[in-house]
């Protein structure tokens, strides 16, 4: 039995009760004076009455916190891959539910490739690797990247290997992006094949050319063993499509089409996959809609090939309008009668669409309309004309044309009769003659006297004055 000094409201004691763990406070008042001593020595004299002092609250400690699932413990512990069922998807990721605690999978950590549809995980158990583990298991950080990377490690180590520049191989369209698409060489290992190497024409979307699944011929155009990035290119296999246009589409021929965009000066137009033609606005037939008038996009319609340069990836196209063979094979000889559509009108004349690549010009003097006010709203641009060819110039490019009708000598003597000035009525006085001006003789310049300065007039005086004070 030992002893210990208990505190009682006012002062401190001794007691002989064991000691224990619990601190207890005697509801008893203590006697004022020593009751006992351990050894049975006398007990020193009382010390005089202290306020006892406040005695504080001591926290207990808390009880270690129960893990949710000791399964995931132990995984993490020993770094084991665990099952995880991807609920939902959230901010920056996904919801796992691996056992009883709540995981979440970053976007970068659920596949080998940056995930373009989350919501296709939903719903499915992988095999998740556990990053990080905190609170007994409320904080749960996974990757599957990790475990499929470790999976494929070997054989991706092979495949690459096998890798060389310049060499052709097959592979398969795994994704497709805003830039290209990305192609399995086998093993994981991925290539990309840009909008520009996926073919010889124009590619505003990789969907347009592949699908995911495809399996196509791709060649190796770069490896860069620093970042391990891929180039492919599918272009550079196939054959170019333009070696055939030469004998695909003949000038003066008609072919099928369809607008795919517009731009200020025409229209482009795809005549076969990876071929695509120019109709420039110029050519078109005009119209008081404009040339846009009557066209859609993604419809198919005739188009009448005017210009092809293979070398350059160029065609020119036209619509194929009513009686377009007669325009495009016409010859306009001097003299000769045609119909056309007027284009525009200006103040020196009227502009004439004759056909695809030819415009001829109506002066406004043969245009039977004379000099006076509102020339321009007389013409109506795509309001049928009848012309008459006057003369061609510069291998048809110059094309004059007289309105059908119009006497061109008797205009001309007219254009060039009030252009004379008028001569003066007979009634009219003439103004009387001007005097002509007296001139006046020059009036000669007199030299100045010698002594006419101011410096010959000062000394004059000074010479005066020196006269009188001597």
């Amino acid at each position: 039995m030992g002893w210990r000094v208990a505190f009682g409201p006012g002062e401190g004691y001794v007691t002989e009760e064991p000691q224990s763990n619990e601190s207890e406070i005697d509801a008893a008042q203590p006697p004022p004076e020593v009751v006992a001593q351990a050894d049975g020595e006398p007990a020193p004299p009382p010390e005089p009455e202290t306020p006892a002092a406040p005695i504080e609250a001591v926290a207990k400690p808390q009880p270690p916190r129960k893990p949710r699932d000791p399964a995931v413990i132990r995984a993490f512990r020993a770094g084991h891959p665990i099952d995880g069922l991807v609920e939902k998807v959230i901010k920056g990721g996904f919801e796992v539910r691996v056992g009883r605690c709540r995981g979440f999978c970053p976007h970068s950590q659920m596949d080998v490739h940056r995930v373009e549809t989350p919501d296709e995980h939903v719903g499915k158990t992988y095999a998740f690797k556990i990053l990080q583990l905190r609170r007994g298991g409320e904080d749960v950080v996974l990757s599957r990247r990790e475990i499929l990377e470790a999976e494929h490690t070997d054989e991706m180590k092979a495949v690459r290997a096998t890798l060389i520049e310049g060499a052709v191989m097959t592979g398969r369209v795994a994704r497709l992006t805003e830039f290209g698409a990305f192609v399995d060489l086998g093993a994981g290992v991925t290539g990309l094949v840009h909008l520009t190497e996926l073919a010889h024409g124009r590619v505003v979307r990789a969907s347009d050319i592949v699908s995911v699944g495809d399996r196509v011929p791709v060649k190796i155009t770069r490896l860069d063993e620093t970042t391990g990035k891929i180039s492919l290119s599918v272009k550079q296999v196939v054959t170019d499509p333009w070696e055939s246009v030469p004998t695909s589409f003949l000038v003066g021929k008609a072919y099928p089409g369809k607008i795919k965009r517009y731009a200020d000066f025409g229209a482009f137009v795809e005549l076969r996959r990876e071929i695509e033609a120019l109709a420039p606005a110029r050519e078109f037939p005009p119209s008081a809609g404009g040339w846009r008038d009557g066209l859609v996009v993604d419809v198919a319609q005739d188009w009448v090939v005017i210009a092809v340069d293979a070398a350059r990836r160029r065609i020119t196209v036209v619509p194929a309008f009513p009686g377009w063979e007669a325009l495009l094979n016409a010859t306009f000889e001097p003299g000769s009668h045609v119909t056309g559509k007027v284009a525009k009108a200006e103040a020196f004349g009227v502009f004439v669409w004759l056909g695809p690549g030819r415009v001829g010009m109506v002066p406004r003097v043969w245009s039977g309309s004379g000099d006076g006010p509102g020339f321009e709203q007389r013409f109506l641009p795509g309001s049928d004309i009848s012309v008459e060819v006057v003369d061609v110039a510069e291998g048809g490019n110059r094309i004059r044309l007289s309105v059908v009708g119009v006497d061109r000598e008797a205009a001309e003597a007219a254009r060039a009769a009030s252009l004379r000035p008028r001569p003066a009525p007979a009634d009219r006085r003439p103004p009387p003659e001007r005097k002509p001006r007296r001139e006046e003789a020059p009036r000669p310049v007199q030299a100045p006297d010698a002594g006419s300065g101011f410096g010959s007039q000062m000394g004059e005086a000074l010479r005066a004055a020196l006269k009188r004070d001597g």
